[in-house]
């Protein structure tokens, strides 16, 4: 009886540590689609832990999908300081990122400033390379992780971008402004080339 729960506890122990081992699945990383890579893993990973040992307990979890028609995570209404970056991979190989918050992060996570990170890192997201869809969800997470940091008023670590680099990907600069003003510009120079054209030619005619 011994030998028999001896080797039941064993099997029980090696189940459990089968995900940890072969990077199989977790709980921070949900890799349905075989495209995070170890180090990315371990980012998510090391992080969450790290999170997990303060007051607030918040997550943010990485899940990949295939052809999802649904990519919002269920139960996130009922969440609380939960984060889901979503990256689900079409039929054709296409991929696209997705950011969900708990209700007590919109404030944080605004519809334009989700829009403006899913923006800043769609480049590498989207790349077919392994390599740099990797850089891309790494760069995702770490803008993530520092809003979350500082609105839990958590002290920065190696993750953490700087409040000029953050603030460069959630508040991109307005270009609507120069635009206008270079086409103000335009047209008053068209303006007076015009009225010159006009006076030049009615003094040819006197």
């Amino acid at each position: 009886m011994k030998t028999e729960a001896t080797r039941l506890a064993w099997l029980l122990a090696l189940v459990c540590l089968f995900p940890l081992v072969t990077g199989a699945s977790s709980f921070f990383v949900q890799d349905n689609a075989g495209i995070i890579n170890s180090d990315t893993w371990k980012m998510v990973d090391q992080k969450n832990a790290k999170y997990q040992k303060s007051d607030q307990h918040p997550i943010v979890i990485v899940e990949t999908l295939q052809n999802a028609k649904k990519t919002q995570p269920a139960g996130l209404s009922k969440a609380s300081r939960t984060l889901y970056i979503v990256i689900n991979v079409q039929k054709d190989g296409t991929k696209k990122a997705y950011i969900y918050s708990s209700s007590d992060l919109h404030s944080q996570f605004t519809a334009q400033v989700r829009a403006n990170i899913l923006s800043h890192t769609a480049s590498k997201i989207t790349a077919d390379d392994p390599i740099a869809f990797n850089e891309g969800v790494q760069e995702l997470f770490k803008i993530s992780v520092t809003l979350i940091d500082q609105s839990l008023g958590f002290k920065k670590d190696s993750l953490d971008l700087s409040s000029e680099e953050v603030n460069r990907v959630i508040k991109p600069a307005d270009l609507r402004i120069p635009i206008m003003l270079a086409l103000l510009v335009l047209i008053a120079a068209v303006i007076i080339f015009l009225r010159f054209t006009i006076r030049r030619q009615g003094r040819k005619t006197k």
